[in-house]
């Protein structure tokens, strides 16, 4: 099967061309228009060792395996893989299909990405002589599209959204993910962060600020407000009052399932969080799952997820 964006041939029935990444079987027109993208840049680390001490025809079957497993994990958050640069990959979440999660989307893959190839390492490090790993610069922000004919492969992107995933990229040290502003305000709720002094890099007139990610935070925060403001609860006697009756006949030892339902803003995470501080914790165990958009088609999610926290 040869690839139409690199003409390379792969095996019959490959989803993914195991050089350049493109997606089989699916194709997509669309003509240049602003869009509001988050730009993954990753870097693998350890490249110019391995070039040195390897054939090339080795070096080249070593990162068409690590980039094909990249292009798995894209797109398995639906995100597109933009182009493989020599021992670089650049990924994009929002094109040709937007998420409200993607700046969450690209660190999750990230992070994925991060532990495949340190887990991959491992077979290379004795002929490579030093580990492998990626260090990752993740950018959100405005980028317009060209006119795109492929799958989720190359689709010519630009804008400086772009060239400063690269610098944070750049920026990182082995084995690190940097975030710009924008990415950091959209996944603080779900992600630790150090925030970084802020750096100046060639081509930018202002300083680049950056955080680094450091891990998933153990309980995200659900509820969406601006700092330094609370409003009372209002119009939630009713459906509390029957959430601490169901907590005291608990603690008696009779359960019950309640199922809290509204649209987006109406207050569910709100009013839970609100019950949850009536609780005496000593007493009643609370456990958590948590469901995500980019999850919607692994089963059980939410129980795993709950039995992982636990």
């Amino acid at each position: 099967m040869k690839c139409p964006k690199c003409r390379f041939d792969n095996p019959e029935g490959a989803k993914f061309c195991i050089e350049c990444g493109y997606k089989f079987g699916e194709e997509l027109a669309i003509k240049g228009e602003r869009k509001q993208v988050t730009v993954l840049f990753s870097d693998l680390s350890g490249y110019t060792d391995m070039s040195e001490r390897l054939d090339p025809e080795e070096v080249k079957n070593i990162i068409s395996r690590i980039f094909g497993e990249i292009a798995l994990v894209v797109a398995k958050y639906d995100g597109s893989i933009e182009k493989f640069i020599g021992d670089a990959v650049v990924a994009l979440f929002g094109v040709p299909k937007a998420h409200e999660d993607d700046p969450v989307r690209a660190l999750r893959a990230a992070r994925e990405i991060h532990e495949i190839v340190n887990a991959m390492s491992h077979q290379f490090e004795s002929k490579v002589g030093k580990p492998l790993s990626m260090h990752t610069g993740i950018n959100t922000g405005l980028v317009v599209t060209g006119e795109v004919t492929t799958g989720k492969g190359p689709l010519g992107v630009t804008g400086d959204t772009v060239n400063v995933a690269s610098r944070l990229s750049g920026l990182a040290k082995p084995g690190e993910i940097l975030v710009g502003e924008d990415t950091y305000r959209q996944a603080e709720r779900l992600f630790n962060f150090a925030p970084l002094t802020p750096v100046s890099v060639k081509g930018k007139a202002e300083p680049i600020r950056a955080c680094r990610v450091l891990s998933p935070k153990e309980e995200p925060t659900k509820t969406h407000r601006l700092s330094g403001l609370r409003s009372e609860l209002i119009g939630r006697k009713v459906e509390m009052s029957q959430l601490k009756e169901a907590a005291q006949k608990l603690l008696e030892g009779k359960g019950a399932i309640f199922f809290i339902t509204g649209d987006a803003g109406t207050g569910k995470s709100r009013l839970i969080e609100e019950f949850k501080a009536t609780l005496d914790l000593n007493r009643i165990q609370w456990r958590e799952g948590y469901s995500y958009a980019y999850a919607s088609n692994i089963p059980y999610f939410p129980l795993m997820d709950l039995l992982s926290r636990a």
